[in-house]
């Protein structure tokens, strides 16, 4: 009975904290997500796939280039800005300033969308992928 009353106490505990935890109207639990989650894995192959020149809908270009196994995405005369995968044919930049969906089909036909920050409007712009 002795040893049990320890183990009573330490429960007795562990719930008050969690109710003390619970939402409240004045207070309200979000969960974080980790800052250091591992980027999505891509072969070092497969990003050459995702280089060269693409035409936005909102009619500038954007650039993809690769070094080493970085890539690295420009929309037109703005800043260069290091992109990583995130998940299958999405990259985000590192700094969180663009995300990018990018699909290409096996006859190479190039499609997605892009929401980056645009340095010459202080808004989010939102652009689809053309090809010519």
């Amino acid at each position: 009975m002795l040893r049990a009353l320890p183990l009573l106490a330490c429960g007795l505990l562990a719930a008050g904290a969690y109710a003390q935890q619970q939402n409240t109207p004045e207070r309200v639990l979000v969960p974080a997500t980790r800052a250091d989650a591992p980027p999505y894995f891509i072969f070092p192959d497969d990003l050459d796939n995702y280089k060269g020149e693409y035409f936005l809908s909102n009619g500038k270009r954007m650039y993809i280039s690769r070094l080493d196994k970085r890539l690295f995405a420009q929309v037109g005369r703005q800043r260069e800005h290091e992109i990583r995968p995130v998940a299958e044919h999405k990259f985000e930049a590192v700094d969180g300033s663009m995300s990018l969906h990018i699909e290409i089909s096996r006859r190479g036909h190039v499609s997605g969308t892009i929401s980056y920050l645009d340095e010459e409007a202080p808004s989010r712009t939102v652009a689809s992928l053309n090809v010519p």
